[in-house]
């Protein structure tokens, strides 16, 4: 009895103390700086991380003083991501929380040493999300890039990711997340792409701009395992969308025979499937892309009420998309030697026993591998007219 009476007695205690910890590690809002973004660079010390700090009595305002910026930088260095974090703690006078940071830039110098080391970070942290923005940043240091806002967003955060965000619209980039990457990096058969940022000088029109600089997320970078090997421009970054079958949206455009006139279709629906065969030493791919779209412009004169017409656009349409993605494939073949279309993940399924022998060697033999490309167009519309405006 006398037992029972203790069981009971504790278990009330640990029921009564539950409620005590839900706020143990409370933190009031005034003390924290949200950060949007996290650039890393190369530094004296190993690193120099920024941080872009939202100032929230600005964000929500319409108005405030002209050129003042929403946000506030806050820099430091050390060895590692997170000593740089605390580090910034001595110089800022509130903690910073970047539970809500939209993305992590590094810069091409810390890229081509490897991104395992600060990426664990990432991994291991509480407030940290994989499913973080990670980009490159190419020519310029991440520091340079996070002080541009050249939409009508004023945040630099904000104005990035919206920028990111419309990656589809030509197909000519990318979108990475942490998540992404880590999932490729420690995966067999891959090699990770990530998203591409560089400052390009903004045109003048008129005299009212002060802006100089606007951001482009135009290309992609190249990896073997963690570490940076080069660059995909937009042309040869859809290439490479062609192959993996990411690409949903864009216009393709191309020559129309024996005019000097163009023809430019908007990508509705496309897709892809590859094959492989291994013969011995032999390895041959074969990718066979599809694409169904709609004539939105053609320059010159052609009557689109005729079958034959359409057929001819569209052998000129396919032979455009298939020399940006062999032209891809030959690049990262030779250049980078780096499987970034995942060709090892379809040998791996289709030669289990094999792929134990190619594994570690595989980036080198997809290097050497006999590929072809073959595409189909099929053209479902001609807009609201089948008549050209050009007589």
């Amino acid at each position: 009895m006398v037992i029972l009476k203790r069981i009971v007695a504790i278990t009330l205690m640990l029921v009564l103390a539950l409620p005590l910890t839900g706020c143990w590690n409370r933190r009031e809002l005034n003390t924290l700086g949200i950060v949007g973004l996290v650039g890393v660079d190369t530094g004296n010390n190993g690193i120099k991380t920024t941080f872009e700090v939202i100032k929230p009595e600005k964000s929500g305002k319409s108005g405030g003083e002209k050129n003042e910026i929403p946000v506030k930088y806050v820099q430091s260095d050390g060895q590692t991501l997170i000593e740089t974090f605390r580090s910034s703690m001595l110089r800022f006078d509130r903690k910073l929380f970047v539970a809500h940071t939209k993305a992590f830039l590094f810069s091409e110098a810390v890229a081509r040493n490897g991104l395992a080391e600060h990426l664990d970070a990432i991994l291991r942290g509480p407030e940290m999300r994989l499913s973080m923005h990670l980009v490159i940043i190419k020519d310029d240091s991440a520091a340079d890039i996070m002080t541009i806002a050249s939409g009508i967003n004023t945040i630099p955060s904000s104005y990035i990711e919206d920028l990111l965000k419309q990656h589809t619209s030509l197909s000519k980039s990318v979108d990475s997340k942490v998540l992404d990457f880590l999932k490729t990096y420690t995966g067999k058969g891959i090699n990770p792409v990530v998203t591409v940022l560089r400052k390009v000088k903004k045109a003048k029109i008129g005299a009212g701009q002060n802006d100089e600089y606007e951001l482009s997320p135009e290309g992609a970078a190249v990896f073997l395992k963690d570490r940076l090997v080069g660059f995909l421009d937009g042309d040869e970054t859809r290439g490479y969308n062609w192959v993996t079958g990411k690409v949903t949206s864009g216009i393709v455009v191309s020559p129309t025979p024996n005019s000097k006139g163009t023809a430019s279709v908007e990508i509705l629906k496309a897709g892809k499937k590859t094959e492989v065969e291994i013969n011995g030493n032999d390895i041959k791919i074969k990718v066979k892309i599809n694409m169904i779209g709609m004539l939105d412009e053609e320059t010159a004169n052609f009557q689109l009420t005729d079958p034959a017409t359409i057929e001819m656009l569209e052998q000129e349409n396919s032979q455009v998309i298939k020399q940006e993605a062999e032209q891809t494939l030959l690049k990262v073949q030779t250049e980078y030697k780096s499987d970034i279309f995942g060709f090892g993940q379809l040998v791996h399924r289709k030669y289990p026993q094999e792929w134990k022998n190619l594994q570690n060697n595989w980036d080198e033999l997809f290097s050497q591998a006999t590929i072809e490309v073959e595409v189909q167009t099929k053209i479902v519309k001609t807009g609201k007219s089948s008549l050209p405006v050009k007589e």
